[in-house]
């Protein structure tokens, strides 16, 4: 074969070898896409269900709130322990609120990572360890939250406070956090 013929025959294969890999790397992509919009569609089925979750559990607190508010007016007719007892229930419905409320925001926080990871190539996984020698160090600056942070590194806001041996959410501007290696 000649050389002009050979060189000809070449840039045909090469040009076949980067239209395959393209159309492969638009398959690739299109694939990641779908499963994105698999996730993100599975996201929002869990949110609904959470929303009804807590929704419910409101109606159940306004509900045991106005039992407490008539045997309160009912006067004698109750005793303190009654009265006690519902205070206790609302307080334990109220916190079970509070904490699915706080695993709801940690979860959304998570998945939007990872989506977000996905979509820019990295990778971002759901637990934290605790290994010095791989954290990070973050200094807290003005408007900064747990969420905010937390959300940003991939992590959850438990992860976080423990990483740091944090008792509340509270946290001040330069303050340093250690971000956990995920």
């Amino acid at each position: 074969m000649k050389l002009p013929v050979f060189l000809s025959v070449l840039a045909h294969v090469s040009v076949l070898v980067v239209a395959t890999s393209v159309v492969n790397a638009q398959q690739t992509v299109a694939q990641s896409l779908g499963i994105l919009d698999e996730k993100v569609s599975h996201l929002q089925a869990q949110i609904e269900d959470l929303q009804f979750q807590l929704q419910k559990t409101q109606k159940d607190t306004e509900k045991l709130q106005t039992d407490l508010d008539e045997l309160r007016r009912s006067g004698g007719a109750v005793s303190p322990s009654d009265i006690k007892a519902l205070d206790d229930r609302i307080a334990a419905v109220d916190s079970a609120r509070q904490k699915d409320k706080q695993a709801i925001i940690d979860q959304l926080a998570k998945e939007l990572a990872a989506i977000g990871a996905a979509r820019s190539g990295t990778k971002v996984s759901g637990g934290a360890s605790t290994s010095p020698s791989d954290a990070k160090e973050y200094v807290v600056q003005k408007g900064d939250t747990l969420t905010t942070i937390a959300r940003t590194y991939g992590l959850t806001i438990a992860d976080l406070k423990k990483a740091n041996n944090l008792a509340s959410d509270e946290i001040k501007v330069g303050q340093k956090l250690v971000i956990p290696p995920h």
